[in-house]
């Protein structure tokens, strides 16, 4: 099993943009707005690197398009960067183009999101425990019965993702696998940041005490009692 995962990271992040006012003090590339005193795709970038301790997982690459030189210049080291020429059209293409990039070198494809801040750590690696027992199955995550990133993908769908196109990300593909999916039970993975009052929710949600000890929670959801 050889698992890349890919932060898509990519769009320009327009409503956020209109959002923030020259009076906030934040940065209006959402990507670097500050979350836990450090920017936002950093903060994610944290809760995702322990799955590389994992001999299953090879790389964490980070999706970049708008604001590509200013957000690469602030990522780990150990993260690798793969440019979308064709983010303005859509995190379709945004996809398309990464899992196209890496595909030779994976035999599955963790897919995230740089706006899914209050995803934990725990949660990634359920995802991955899930796919380890049922390498032939999606593996994704589920809020209000939707299925939904973060999710990972094996190779027969790899055709399929590097054809996405336009605004058309993974949900639309893990709404037609639907009865091919395990999926795991995450309340936070609706909260992504889009506008700066989204940002300052999340940061609340970060430091309130019964949002820490939920964010660690995990529950099986109906696909998986359907799917064994």
């Amino acid at each position: 099993m050889q698992v890349n995962i890919i932060l898509l990271a990519a769009g320009q992040g327009q409503r956020f943009v209109q959002s923030c006012s020259i009076k906030s003090g934040r940065s209006s590339i959402k990507q670097l707005a500050h979350l836990n005193n450090k920017p936002l795709v950093n903060h994610v970038i944290e809760q995702i690197y322990p799955l590389l301790a994992q001999p299953e997982v090879d790389n964490l690459f980070v999706t970049l398009g708008a604001n590509k030189n200013v957000i690469q210049a602030i990522l780990p080291s150990y993260t690798s960067v793969i440019a979308s020429t064709h983010w303005a059209l859509g995190m379709g293409h945004s996809l398309a183009e990464s899992v196209f990039s890496i595909q030779a070198q994976s035999s599955h494809v963790l897919i995230t999101l740089a706006d899914q801040a209050l995803i934990s750590s725990d949660h990634y690696q359920s995802l991955l425990e899930q796919s380890k027992r049922h390498p032939n199955k999606i593996i994704a995550t589920c809020c209000d019965e939707q299925l939904m990133a973060p999710a990972i993908f094996p190779q027969q769908f790899f055709s399929q993702l590097v054809n996405l196109q336009g605004d058309k990300g993974a949900g639309e593909l893990l709404k037609q696998h639907a009865l091919h999916a395990n999926a795991i039970a995450n309340v936070q993975a609706k909260s992504d940041v889009d506008t700066l009052a989204n940002l300052e929710q999340v940061q609340q949600k970060l430091q309130h005490p019964l949002n820490k000890a939920l964010s660690h929670c995990q529950t099986w959801s109906q696909y998986d009692q359907n799917n064994p």
